[in-house]
């Protein structure tokens, strides 16, 4: 038992084709059997590309033969009687003109996600991008509220909607469609039918980056997206207490499920510090993100302080990058986009096969 054990480890040194999460991870290995010095691996990858498949059996194969006393190798890959199907992403298709998609998430409400997408993407356009900001949250949208902005977007004779301009950024969110009385009673397939419009009918062209603000938990909204385009990465935020590290821990397991990778955490609200006499109160606790991050083997990307004005600028309809562009929390900001920005990157470079290093 501890062999086969030792030897299931191993397999997380094989990553899945284009991305930076390994096959034990996505739950695609469904069984290891040792006897003597042959292996035996069932694997359920929930693809039929054949490249895929090739490339998966490579890498298992020479990822195990680094073992010590293993000589034989046999990898099985379910078929589509054994519930292997059809490959759930096979219909995705990059966005016109977007060079990249970064989704924000957190399954945990009230940890400040919103406010995390937003002043990222400022500082994303900060550092030169072109950038857009798809607020996903169709039963609480707050981005037109964030940016100050009551605008209507245009729709052109081609039927393509025009985003809105705003603060160097383009913008597309449901409240810009809906007044502040208006409640929000919509059942599943109509928010995917939102996501899906904003995603194929908006004119995005010329975007170098899209941010998506993910609405909390793992439901219709975050499918949808992962379903219709390639997400280049998640940027995971979550507040120190343990109860938002909980569900939050949820949500990543549900980008590893839809192999999208998680480009790291952002642990926000992460204490107070006086201005009048410096004493530092971890008003949440402390730590959380970094033993997140570690659970996960993901970095943590960025502490952001618990400041008032964050919270001000943001009802006022400047956010804080805006408001105070120079401000400790807005550099903690651009710090964290040009992180975001590189992990991206990195991500995109990735060899359609990877094994790690042993």
């Amino acid at each position: 038992m501890a062999r086969r054990e030792r030897l299931h480890d191993a397999l997380k040194a094989v990553l899945f084709p284009g991305y930076r999460r390994d096959i034990v991870t996505l739950g695609m290995v469904t069984d290891v059997r040792v006897e003597g010095g042959s292996v035996e691996v069932d694997l359920r990858p929930g693809t039929d590309r054949p490249e895929t498949l090739a490339a998966l059996r490579t890498g298992i194969e020479a990822t195990l033969r680094r073992e010590p006393g293993v000589e034989r190798v046999v990898v099985r890959i379910a078929g589509r009687e054994e519930g292997r199907g059809r490959d759930p992403f096979a219909g995705r298709a990059p966005i016109p003109g977007v060079g990249q998609v970064i989704a924000v998430s957190s399954t945990k409400g009230g940890v400040g996600k919103s406010t995390v997408a937003v002043n990222l993407a400022l500082a994303m356009a900060g550092l030169g991008k072109r950038v857009g900001l798809l607020d996903t949250d169709v039963y609480g949208p707050s981005i037109p509220l964030m940016l100050g902005t009551t605008a209507r977007p245009r729709v052109g004779a081609d039927k393509r909607i025009t985003p809105i301009d705003q603060y160097g950024i383009r913008l597309m969110s449901m409240g810009f469609f809906l007044d502040e009385q208006s409640p929000v009673i919509w059942r599943g397939p109509i928010v995917m039918g939102i996501v899906r419009q904003f995603v194929k009918d908006v004119d995005w062209s010329g975007t170098d980056v899209l941010v998506v603000d993910l609405p909390p938990g793992t439901g219709d909204a975050p499918l949808t997206l992962v379903q219709q385009v390639p997400v280049t990465g998640a940027v995971i935020v979550t507040s120190p207490q343990d109860v938002a590290l909980l569900d939050v821990g949820r949500g990543i397991a549900m980008f590893a499920q839809v192999a999208t990778p998680v480009l790291g955490i952002v642990e926000n609200m992460a204490g107070y510090t006086c201005p009048s006499c410096g004493t530092h109160d971890a008003v949440f606790g402390e730590g959380g993100g970094e033993r997140l991050a570690a659970a996960f083997d993901l970095p943590l990307l960025a502490r952001i302080p618990l400041v008032p004005d964050v919270r001000a600028s943001g009802d006022a309809g400047r956010p804080i990058v805006v408001a105070d562009p120079h401000g400790t929390v807005s550099e903690a900001f651009t710090a964290l986009a040009r992180k975001v920005l590189a992990a991206a990157d990195t991500t995109m470079s990735t060899a359609p096969i990877g094994v790690a290093p042993a």
